[in-house]
């Protein structure tokens, strides 16, 4: 029975190791250089379906952002940047493969997603 909680114990521990290492690089700063607002980030899933918004505010161009989510998931993901048309509705750019936990900065310059 001991055996067991240490072998729990020591799951648990690197479970929780790991999930610190995944939200590590769930801080990061968004800088919009267009002209365009930016009114979404998305995380595409492995069968294409995009996530909810993780944005709930709006980027101006020229503008920066700082970015925080409770994301507990793969590192490499890849994201969609999406921002206001002139009649109102959202356009998606093109998807953007990412290391998530070691961007500190995503870029936007109207037509490519870069980081850093």
């Amino acid at each position: 029975m001991k055996i067991l909680k240490v072998a729990a114990t020591a799951a648990l521990a690197c479970a929780m190791s790991a999930s610190s290492a995944f939200s590590a690089g769930m801080e990061f700063k968004i800088h919009n250089k267009s002209d365009y607002v930016i009114n979404g980030f998305y995380v595409q899933g492995k069968d294409g379906s995009l996530s909810s918004n993780w944005m709930n505010f709006e980027l101006n161009g020229n503008e920066t952002a700082n970015m925080k989510f409770d994301y507990d998931g793969d590192c490499d993901i890849v994201f969609v940047v999406a921002w206001a048309a002139t009649d109102g509705s959202e356009i998606k750019g093109d998807p953007t493969s990412i290391d998530i936990c070691k961007a500190d900065n995503i870029y936007f310059d109207g037509k490519d997603a870069t980081y850093d």
